[in-house]
């Protein structure tokens, strides 16, 4: 409810904003678009998945939010199309997919991440480096005090992956208690 909100107050007082939000999983990044599907048309709004989606998965009423191509696959519109939606929705994975058909880094004036403390480092990093630049305002939600990335391999937790990029950030000093209790 709360990145919703955040979106459309960014969208009614910058008509130029364009938002990327991203989530870890299908699941989630659904929950995000059917939200904003009450607010916004299909031409402003666009659910991206993967071809390999199960058109049988998707909810029905983000259908209209998403494009399927000459073989009936899950895609992605013409490029122009594309730089003209003011909110995409996809995963933090397939957000990659904006860099690979030529939209620019910072196209998005605003980059969400919701569930970032369920969300791997490299998955993150994936929305960071395919879309992001100085001036793109980086929005993290989520609790690292809850269900942290869920990783099978135990090489990977002693790597490190099982920390996510929000908890990560959340150790640095900026994120620090001072002596007095106030946060710095």
């Amino acid at each position: 409810m709360t990145i919703v909100e955040a979106i459309k107050q960014i969208l009614l007082r910058d008509p130029a904003a364009r938002v990327l939000a991203c989530a870890p999983s299908n699941s989630a990044a659904d929950v995000i678009a059917l939200r904003l599907s009450e607010l916004f048309k299909d031409d402003e709004l666009f659910r991206f998945y993967a071809p390999s989606r199960e058109r049988a998965t998707v909810p029905p009423g983000l259908l209209p939010y998403t494009f399927v191509n000459f073989d009936g696959l899950f895609s992605h519109p013409p490029l122009n199309t594309v730089k003209n939606y003011r909110v995409i929705v996809c995963t933090c994975l397939s957000a990659a997919f904006t860099l690979g058909i030529g939209v620019n880094r910072g196209h998005f004036s605003h980059v969400f991440i919701d569930e970032a403390g369920q969300a791997t480092e490299p998955e993150a990093m994936v929305v960071v480096k395919n879309t992001a630049i100085t001036s793109t305002k980086l929005i993290l939600s989520g609790d690292p005090k809850q269900l942290r990335p869920i990783i099978f391999s135990v090489i990977a937790s002693e790597l490190g992956l099982n920390v996510s990029y929000l908890e990560r950030l959340m150790g640095c000093e900026a994120y620090q208690e001072l002596n007095d209790g106030s946060t710095g």
